[in-house]
């Protein structure tokens, strides 16, 4: 029997974050964004199960510290990829109005023009250029998937679809909280999971790991996200 090559490469993991997840994390620090504010919380939702009971908002939180590193509990390198389009909607619906009367589509989180400018440079933009090497598929012209996708999904669909660098293999995952989304159950090599599907992946692999995932201080940004 030919002994496994030990060499070759075992390719990336590739993340995208739906608008949702970003908007969660947004929603329970409060403006203005600061990655203080955010580990200090995610601290404390690490004391919750997972699903958490009542505000699926901290399993969003969990899921973006998680991957913090840059490096999945397996030992493959990981990159946050995003869009315009992605980018262009945080900041759209975190400076939209707060008001309870206002139907989904119209209701945002009631920020100021300038917080929410900032929160897409330095919560969107810090993850993916900074800490996990990612990068920007650019402009989405053509969603991908709709139907049953919406327009909105598919363009994010077609993020995760297009991302990353020409000739690496990736495994492709896109974490969010669209209901419809995660039942259209489309077909291809692109893994659409809820918050706390990704965390218990996490888990697993975190207990089965050949590789440890790096600890940069006791209170390191994984640790914060209970994994």
């Amino acid at each position: 029997m030919p002994r496994p090559d030990t060499n070759q490469d075992p390719g990336k993991i590739l993340v995208v974050f739906d608008v949702n997840i970003y908007l969660d994390v947004a929603r329970v620090l409060g403006e203005p964004f600061s990655w203080e504010k955010l580990i200090a919380f995610a601290v404390e939702a690490s004391k919750s199960p997972v699903p958490h009971p009542s505000d699926p908002a901290f399993d969003s939180v969990r899921a973006l510290v998680s991957v913090t590193p840059g490096v999945h509990p397996d030992g493959r390198r990981l990159e946050v990829w995003t869009s315009d389009h992605v980018d262009r909607l945080v900041a759209f619906k975190a400076s939209q109005p707060n008001n309870r009367h206002l139907d989904d589509e119209d209701r945002g989180l009631g920020w100021s023009v300038g917080g929410a400018r900032d929160l897409l440079e330095d919560l969107v933009g810090d993850l993916v250029w900074d800490k996990t090497e990612g990068g920007t598929v650019g402009d989405v012209q053509i969603s991908y998937g709709t139907p049953p996708l919406s327009h909105e999904d598919g363009c994010v669909y077609a993020t995760v679809r297009d991302a990353g660098i020409e000739g690496q293999y990736y495994e492709r995952f896109c974490i969010t909280r669209d209901k419809e989304f995660l039942s259209a159950a489309l077909p291809g090599d692109v893994s659409v999971q809820h918050p706390a599907t990704w965390l218990a992946s996490i888990r697993r692999a975190s207990r089965t790991r050949l590789m440890p995932v790096p600890r940069f201080a006791e209170n390191s940004e994984v640790s914060a996200a209970g994994v």
